[in-house]
């Protein structure tokens, strides 16, 4: 089998779909290492590890939104709504406790410190502690501290770390993009006197908000760094917070990787995929200015 690298991107419950994704690359490539973000991380930790994609889904679906958001695990220091203790110990139990440098494969969790204002790449210390670093969503969940570090998720600055391909072995690059679609179209404003009472929590303006730009900077990331394969797995019928249908999201991840793995093997299946993006990108460059 050919030696696959994986590149996990975040975007919270839509990340559940790298579940069946990576059962789909098993089934044609040897996963050699692997590079995460956020859901990206926490997922590629358990690969890592060796856990199976099957027995990931039961860990996915062994979580519910009731006990992280517990009233119980409020964060006191007031730097965010949760103290994240709970996942932490989620994770340590998937892990059993194992180190970085104990993984059946190289690992990296990508973070970014609020202390030096920069991307870290963890490749050491517990696999808990890199999962619960690189997945310490601002707002919602304190800042996870390690030493002098600060890490807060590192979708801030690598939404699909496609940039630290090369920190892991493999002869091929495949990434893994769950963020939401990007939309290149724009309208004019209009102006009426509707107005509607907005349904929407702080929760879901900040996590909508976020995830338009980081699917954004995601498009960005697969053109500059251009992996050999693509996988576009957003399950757009579901939302972020649907951690309890994790069993819809590894059906579409392994569907989406399917095809996709197939679609590869096309004549120039990689060269007219970039211009779709480019195309999109342009497109968007174009609304912004007419806007």
């Amino acid at each position: 089998m050919k030696k696959a690298r994986l590149i996990l991107g975040g975007g919270s419950a839509y990340g559940l779909a790298h579940i069946g994704v990576i059962k789909a690359v098993m089934q044609r490539y040897a996963i050699s290492g692997v590079v995460g973000t956020s859901m990206g991380a926490i997922i590629g930790g358990c690969l890592a590890c060796g856990t199976d994609p099957d027995e990931m889904l039961g860990f996915a679906k062994d979580v519910s939104t009731v006990e992280l958001f517990n009233p119980l695990n409020l964060d006191f220091s007031r730097s965010g709504i949760f103290d994240g203790r709970a996942i932490l110990k989620k994770f340590e139990d998937w892990t059993l406790s194992r180190n970085v440098e104990e993984a059946n494969i190289p690992f990296v969790a990508v973070a970014y410190d609020l202390n030096r204002q920069t991307t870290v790449l963890i490749n050491s210390g517990t696999m808990a502690d890199a999962m619960r670093a690189s997945s310490s969503l601002p707002f919602i969940f304190a800042p996870h501290e390690m030493g002098d570090y600060l890490f807060v998720d590192g979708g801030v600055s690598h939404p699909l770390p496609t940039a630290f391909k090369n920190e892991v072995p493999g002869e091929i690059t495949i990434a893994v993009n769950v963020l939401p679609h990007v939309s290149n179209k724009a309208e004019f404003y209009q102006r009426n006197k509707n107005r509607p009472k907005s349904r929407m929590v702080r929760y879901d303006i900040f996590m909508q908000s976020l995830m338009q730009n980081q699917g954004f900077m995601a498009i960005q990331a697969i053109l500059r760094d251009k992996p050999e394969i693509v996988i576009d797995a957003h399950h757009g019928a579901l939302g972020f917070t649907d951690l309890r249908k994790a069993d819809e999201f590894f059906e579409y991840g392994y569907k989406k990787a399917q095809k996709a793995l197939e679609r590869h093997k096309e004549p120039d299946f990689a060269i007219k995929l970039r211009e779709g993006y480019e195309q999109l990108l342009a497109r968007i460059a174009t609304n912004i200015r007419k806007g």
